[in-house]
């Protein structure tokens, strides 16, 4: 139960906690961290884990996990990257060399049976810049570009959950304050082996799943997410008030956070999360995301021209 402290200054309303205080648990522990504390054992409630998954020096790989209530608004923003590229002249001779379409003797009785004006512009084309576009001027021509759109690639899918933990006795606040502080703990990078200052460890990476309580499965609604790094930690301390425990511990803390998955993915990798055959999201027996997929083959494996 919280109360109001009649002796707390105009500047900072103080709460006096009541309560026992949780054992503190340091940035090592492995103990699951859950909020709020009642949604342990709520089987009706969709929630989230948040894993970390440090390497240790002596190659273990610890798991941290943070649970919370599945937040309002996840959003999944899958993007490819296109761009324009123009063909040219070539456009005519990649289109006979791959799709059986003219050849290139067709193409050059083409040219030589032109109008004078439109072999004047096609000629252009070996001219230096400023010369082919006087002559464009000249015959009042272009040369067709043969603008197409090419794929580029699949874009690294980007992350953000917010979550607001309030508190309301001391354990709570040292909850709190633990998550808060296992998540920025955790986006930093560490010194590299042996405590060397030339290098650095990349930070643990994450995995980020969306959960049944009442069967520990994964929300078959909800998309998957791949292995992650936690890219940025916002918190924020009493965003609507001043109030403070009489410890001096926050009311209320607002926690954003954003991920930023390890690598761009394909279609095979999707398909295979939603199968539940990248369990792991990727991630190796040394606690990294791997850099491509693993596909596996089917039995008997294709024969080539088979």
């Amino acid at each position: 139960m919280l109360f109001f402290n009649p002796f707390s200054s105009n500047k900072k309303d103080k709460i006096v906690q009541s309560g026992t205080s949780a054992p503190d648990q340091t940035i090592s522990s492995i103990a699951p961290l859950i909020y709020p504390p009642e949604m342990r054992g709520d089987v009706t409630r969709p929630c989230m884990v948040f894993t970390a998954h440090e390497r240790k020096l002596n190659g273990q790989v610890q798991a941290h996990r943070i649970w919370f209530p599945a937040p309002a608004n996840i959003a999944f923003d899958d993007g490819a990257d296109y761009g324009p590229t123009n063909l040219d002249f070539g456009a005519n001779v990649v289109a006979s060399k791959f799709t059986g379409q003219k050849g290139f003797g067709d193409l050059f009785k083409e040219i030589t049976s032109t109008n004078a004006r439109t072999a004047a512009t096609l000629a252009s084309k070996a001219l230096p810049a400023d010369l082919q576009a006087a002559a464009n001027l000249t015959t009042r021509q272009i040369n067709n570009p043969n603008t197409n759109t090419t794929f580029n690639n699949n874009t690294v899918r980007d992350f953000e959950f917010a979550f607001k933990m309030v508190a309301r006795s001391q354990s709570e606040s040292d909850l709190i304050r633990r998550i808060q502080s296992k998540f920025r703990h955790f986006m930093y990078a560490s010194r590299g082996s042996e405590g060397s200052t030339i290098t650095l460890d990349y930070p643990p990476v994450w995995t980020i799943k969306f959960m049944n309580m009442d069967s520990g499965t994964e929300n078959p609604f909800i998309p998957r997410i791949y292995t992650s790094y936690c890219t940025s930690v916002n918190t924020n301390f009493n965003s609507t008030g001043n109030v403070y425990f009489t410890d001096n511990a926050p009311l209320e803390v607002d926690l954003q956070i954003s991920f930023q998955e390890t690598r761009a993915l394909n279609r095979h990798d999707i398909e295979f999360m939603q199968k539940d055959q990248l369990g792991t999201r990727g991630l190796d027996e040394n606690g990294m995301g791997s850099l491509n997929a693993e596909l596996t083959q089917p039995d008997p494996a294709p024969t080539k021209g088979g």
